[in-house]
């Protein structure tokens, strides 16, 4: 570390300083010989003690400062990232990378460790850090890893990224594009096999996770058939024992895709659980990849929406997809005056896209509307006529509007409780881009429960984005801001699907047009689940007079499908309740939650379903093209974990991975240095002490 003494005022300032200082000390003990009284060490110490606080008091008027340069060097990272999916293991090697290969990796990370800072990661279906692989993990997002190392090394000395994995990937987005956006090499080690061996597969299976009861519903089923050419083979889906769909198919390539289709019949409501399987042929490495299970709810008719609007919008487009995209709902889209004449009672939901607007009172359609029974959602725009929706009396009051508007993000509220969110939604939520918002006064009614919040800029303010309101029986939703047709282009981009969106606004199509629940006691669940999601609970508990209170006990119990019980108890927080119970494996789960509250025991009983996510076993054969690939796009190497020795010699041979100096620069007024400050002080104090110790005063 370096200092240096600097000041605002030229050096030669300092010659003043120590004339003032002189000056002072000449005046105080030698002009006129005014201290003869003391002996002459006594004069020549006071006046030294005098000369040097009166010259460093002059000194610290200049405004002197230290600086200090501190110099820090900095080591490359290098990551290494191990490929933590079962497919790793699902070949005849699988001892050797339990056990050869972590050995290896241990040996890399040590030889490596001396000139570099290594780190080292697991990705499969989530990134774990200095962790042991166990090769447990049912789906790779190789692209994880690259997100990481870019989001936690941000701006920071990345050496090199060294991952070693079998090139398969069936999460997330491709890695060459992540790749493509890295600054630093990345290293790749090729796992598994590239052989093809003989084998049949059930590669995807296409259906709905709805159904209506009378009615056919598609099931397609995609088979991959590699070296077993000219055998024959039966695809067959079987409804418990009862089969109830079966076909030949015979290979003719060696590497052939056939698409089996099948219609089912959904004679009963419920819950089906079909076995989809194709047969195992002789010389099969690979039989796990076999068999599929689905699950499809039977339900009794599909809900009718009546979607409504004055003008083509995007946001219409939005809703439109997310309804055809459902099987619960079908759609019928009107212009405001073609619904004239329409009764509100044919439908279960109607959607008003900037209705009323300035253009179009809609007032006729709209009062028949607002009299029936049938669930509304609006969605206020910069089209809308904010007066005449205020003369409705929906729940929400826009005042002090001057024709402005704002852009609204959404703030998510942490109590809500109408309907369960699950944590991807939540954070598609706290990135989406901003709605247009009518700048003005908001003010709902007592009723009314508000999903979201407006955060203006950096404030979060106590207007409503998005609201739900129950009315004499009625249900009510409003978003009060339009471009909601961004929000599912954002999930696409960040997330290569539109489903957290869809999702999202079906729980809110769910919740309006479901039956009023007038119980005390109410709880929200998914009825589907992955097997690698984590699965949750919310609940509500009302007393007598319908106010939510959290202070009784709300437990759970869950039973799978050989009776074996689970236990469990909600947390309260935010005037509700909500409990997270983990991972289950796959299957059909029935649960019973009960509140316990003074005088009476309320029970709730439903069931869910858990499904199996069977990606690593559908191809094994090593993807090590895509490893060569990522490695020369990077300007690094590919390698067989045989050669971890050349690989370490390459990354230290390399002129770009070297350690980074960097330098610091701090400055601080002389004057705050509180040590100089003490010094000071006791100049003078020993002065004073001498004088009096001398008789003077």
């Amino acid at each position: 570390m370096d200092f240096k003494l600097l000041t605002g005022y030229p050096w030669w300032f300092i010659l003043f300083c120590i004339a003032l200082g002189l000056g002072v000390t000449v005046l105080l003990y030698f002009f006129r010989n005014r201290n003869a009284e003391f002996p002459k060490g006594v004069i020549w110490s006071l006046a030294v003690l005098r000369f040097v606080s009166v010259t460093l008091l002059a000194f610290l008027l200049i405004s002197p400062m230290i600086r200090t340069v501190k110099r820090t060097t900095v080591k490359p990272s290098i990551i290494i990232g191990v490929d933590n999916s079962s497919s790793i293991v699902m070949n005849e090697d699988s001892a050797y990378y339990r056990d050869e290969f972590l050995e290896g990796i241990s040996n890399l990370k040590e030889e490596l460790g001396n000139n570099y800072e290594v780190h080292t990661y697991n990705f499969g279906e989530s990134i774990l850090v200095d962790g042991t692989p166990d090769y447990k993990d049912q789906l790779t997002d190789m692209s994880s890893l690259y997100k990481e190392v870019s989001t936690r090394y941000f701006n920071r000395n990345i050496g090199a990224v060294i991952v070693a994995s079998d090139g398969i990937y069936n999460s997330g987005s491709d890695p060459l594009y992540e790749v493509r956006n890295t600054r630093f090499p990345v290293y790749t080690i090729k796992l598994g096999d590239t052989t093809s061996r003989k084998d049949i597969r059930i590669q995807k299976v296409v259906h709905n996770k709805t159904a209506f009861k009378g009615n056919l519903f598609p099931v397609e089923i995609t088979i991959q058939a590699v070296e077993v050419q000219g055998e024959k083979a039966t695809v067959a889906i079987n409804d418990g024992d009862t089969p109830v769909f079966t076909q030949e198919i015979t290979i003719t390539s060696s590497n052939q895709i056939i698409v089996v289709p099948a219609l089912l019949n959904a004679n009963e409501t419920g819950l089906k659980r079909l076995r989809i399987s194709v047969d195992e042929l002789e010389g099969e490495v690979n039989t796990g990849n076999n068999t599929r299970e689905i699950f499809i709810e039977v339900m009794e008719n599909k809900l009718k929406i009546a979607l409504i609007s004055d003008a083509p919008h995007p946001d219409v487009a939005a809703l439109q997809r997310v309804i055809e995209n459902s099987n619960n709902f079908e759609l019928e889209l009107y212009m405001a005056n073609e619904f004239t004449g329409k009764n509100p009672e044919a439908f279960n939901l109607i959607i008003l896209n900037q209705l009323p607007s300035v253009k179009n009172a809609f007032t006729a359609q709209m009062n028949n509307i607002i009299k029936s029974n049938t669930p509304l959602m609006l969605i206020v725009g910069s089209q809308s006529n904010v007066q005449t929706l205020n003369s409705f009396d929906l729940g929400l009051s826009i005042t002090n509007f001057k024709g402005s508007y704002s852009e609204a993000l959404p703030s998510v509220n942490q109590s809500f409780s109408l309907f369960l969110y699950n944590e991807a939604q939540k954070r598609l939520l706290d990135g989406v881009p901003p709605l247009v918002s009518p700048f003005a006064s908001y003010n709902i009614a007592n009723s009314v429960q508000v999903f979201a919040s407006q955060t203006i800029g950096p404030t979060v303010t106590a207007m409503p984005l998005m609201l739900f309101n129950e009315k004499q029986g009625k249900r009510i939703s409003i978003i009060a801001g339009e471009g909601i047709w961004r929000w599912r282009i954002f999930d696409y981009m960040q997330n290569i699907t539109h489903s957290n969106f869809d999702d999202l606004i079906t729980k809110m199509f769910q919740y309006l047009t479901a039956q009023t629940d007038k119980s005390r006691f109410r709880v929200n669940w998914n009825n589907f689940y992955a097997e690698n999601e984590n699965i949750e609970f919310g609940a509500l508990l009302l007393n007598e007079s319908y106010e939510p209170v959290t202070d009784h006990e709300v437990t759970l119990e869950i039973t799978d499908e050989d009776g074996q019980k689970f236990d469990y108890a909600f947390s309260a927080g935010n005037q509700r309740y909500n409990i997270k119970v983990g991972t289950f494996p796959p299957g059909v789960y029935s649960f019973e939650a009960r509140a316990n509250f003074p005088g009476e025991m309320m029970l709730k009983k439903g069931s869910f379903v858990v499904t199996a996510v069977k990606m690593e076993d559908i191809n094994l054969v090593a993807n090590h093209k895509l490893l060569n690939t990522l490695a020369s796009e990077s300007g690094g190497k590919s390698y067989y974990p045989d050669n971890f020795k050349a690989l370490a010699t390459d990354i230290k041979a390399r002129d770009d991975v070297k350690s980074v100096t960097y330098t610091r620069r701090n400055y601080m007024d002389l004057i705050d240095y509180y040590p100089l400050m003490i010094l000071l002080f006791l100049l003078l104090g020993a002065e004073w002490f001498l004088r009096k110790y001398s008789g003077s005063y």
